[in-house]
Order: C-alpha cells, then structure tokens, then sequence
C-alpha cells in the first residue's frame, strides 16, 4: 500500500523535474502548468496504485485457494500407503524349477542353525542333499559324520513342503536304522512312496557321503524302508593304530576318535579301551543309543566280570536318554558289590 508521504516525495521530483522544461519568461504561466502536472501525477499514480491493489487481491485470492478454503492453512493431505495383499493372494513367480531349487538351497542353509535345533540333532551335522519332488516338497538329507565304515546312506532325513512364498512345513523325520539299514519313522509320514525325485549335492556340504556324486534324477523307494540309492564314497585304506584314536580322544577331539575306531574296530572288535573310548565319546555328543550299544558290547564280552564303573555309567546314560528300562538294568548292576 502506497502511503501519502510516498506519493507527495514522487510528486515533488517529478516537480523538480519539470522546471528544467519551463522557461524563465513563463512566469507567469508557472502556477497553471504546476497545476496541470501535478494532476496528471496524481491520476497517473492512483491508476497504478489500483491495479497494484487489483493484483494484490487476486494473488490472495490465489493463494487462500490453494491454502483452502476459510484463508488458513489446512494440514496437509495425509498419503495412504498401497494395500499390501495377504499372504494367501500373493503368487511367487519363478522362471524356472531350478530357481525354485536354488531359493530353497539358499533359505535352508541359511537356517540351518534352527533345523539342527527343531530335529534335536547335533550342531556339526551337515546338509549333503536335497531331494526335489513336484510340486512342492523335498527331503532334507543329513549327516552326522558317524556312519559306520561302509554305510554311506545319510543318517536323517527331514521331508518338507514349501508354499508359494517358500514357507516350510515339517510333515516328516526319518532316522536310519544301522542294524537293518531301513529308515525308521519319528515323527509324521512319507506320502511321496514312489515319486520322482530330483536329487542336488548341498554346494555347502564338506562330507563323503556324497564324494563323486552329481545331481541325478529319478524314483526312489520308501524312505520309511529302504536305504538311500547314493554311491558310497571314499573309503580310507591307512592302518589305524590304538595311540592315534587315544590322542585324539584326549585332544578331545572326539570324532576324529569315533571316525578313526570305526576302523580299527573292524579288525579289533574285543577290544576294550577302544569300546570304552567309543561309549565315553558317543556320551559326551549327546549320541546316548549309540553309546549304551558300546556298552552292551562290553557287557557282553566281559559277562560275570562287567565294570561296575561303566554299569553306573549306563544307569545315568540310561536316565538321560529316558530309557527307564535300561537304566534301572545298570542300576541293579551299579549296586552290586
């Protein structure tokens, strides 16, 4: 807004300004032509002055309508995030069998930590295969690094199904029996019997079971009866000698000492410190079946003149793998004198 003192300084110069234009024998005429200019300015002023204000209106306008309604500044507007789809309508697309593969591989593996937990196996198992079944299902083959020499089946098998968002599920778990060589079911059911089967090496896995061996394809029998199809892998030729499965049961290096007794014990069957150092180490991994079937061993070569020491040991060993049976066995045994 233009004040009056603004437009009397305008007018003053513009006054100064048309002297230069009078001459000085137009005296006379001096107040007449002040007169006239000082009209013009004015009108010319108060033109220019209402189409500022003119302009300043519509600009306000402008800007309350942009602001809202009312010439207060509304909250702005508030962006509501696209609808996420539930899990039950979302598709996963896959280019291929194979990728679908190598996504499960990745995703297991990367759980692997929790599996071992879920199952109740030890924490140096391994993953050495993967076996595929369309559409949607796969048996998870596990090795515990103990198969007996010659046995080069896998010692657990976990059956899964996966959605389309590779979701797993546990519908099966399957342990190998070494003394029938059959697989045994501990938990659920193998409905996939004669299917065909696409069998993948875990690029991950370090074991023999599987030396040799590329990804095949084909049908297999029940798991629930039959042992894996797989070739056996390699088989150590070096003798080996009692002192090296006692150093490393005293480096506790404890399956390097059972791996190293499978051997020797092949040719050794009677022998004692190598049974007892079997029981002790298959104890102390938390393999209590594997060791009380070392202590049977023992029981039955030493008969009347069982340890009572290893007796006691079974009894605890018995208890914790809740085999009341067993235990309340070495317990008599244990408190005889």
């Amino acid at each position: 807004m233009f004040t009056k003192k603004y437009i009397l300084s305008v007018l003053f110069i513009g006054f100064i300004a048309s002297l230069s234009v009078v001459r000085a024998d137009d005296i006379s005429d001096m107040k007449t032509v002040l007169t006239d200019t000082v009209a013009k300015l004015i009108q010319k002023y108060e033109t220019r002055i209402a189409e500022l204000q003119t302009e300043n209106d519509a600009l306000r306008k402008e800007i309350v309508s942009l602001r809202g309604t009312g010439g207060t500044v509304s909250a702005p507007a508030i962006i509501t995030p696209p609808t996420i789809p539930s899990s039950s309508t979302i598709t996963t697309v896959t280019t291929s069998k194979s990728d679908v593969y190598d996504t499960v591989i990745k995703q297991v593996n990367g759980k692997l930590g929790t599996i071992l937990s879920e199952n109740n196996l030890p924490g140096y198992t391994s993953i050495g295969l993967f076996e595929f079944i369309e559409p949607n299902a796969f048996f998870l083959s596990l090795d515990d690094g103990n198969n007996p020499p010659g046995v080069t089946a896998f010692k657990t098998k976990v059956l899964y199904t996966f959605d389309n968002n590779l979701n797993l599920t546990k519908i099966g778990l399957f342990e190998l029996d070494y003394a029938v060589q059959k697989y045994r079911t501990v938990f659920g059911s193998n409905p996939y019997v004669s299917s065909v089967r696409t069998r993948i090496k875990n690029p991950n896995y370090k074991g023999k079971l599987l030396d040799g061996v590329v990804s095949t394809s084909g049908s297999t029998a029940n798991t629930n009866t039959t042992t894996s199809s797989v070739s056996s892998g390699n088989v150590a030729t070096t003798e080996v000698t009692l002192a090296q499965i006692k150093t490393a049961y005293d480096k506790t290096k404890l399956l390097d000492a059972l791996k190293l007794s499978d051997s020797y014990i092949i040719k050794n069957p009677n022998d004692l410190e190598v049974l007892r150092i079997r029981y002790r180490s298959y104890y102390i991994i938390g393999k209590y079946e594997n060791s009380l079937a070392e202590i049977k061993k023992m029981e039955t070569l030493q008969g009347t003149a069982f340890e009572r020491t290893v007796a006691c040991d079974a009894a605890v060993i018995g208890k914790i793998a809740k085999k009341t049976d067993v235990s309340t066995y070495y317990s008599a045994l244990c408190k005889k004198k």
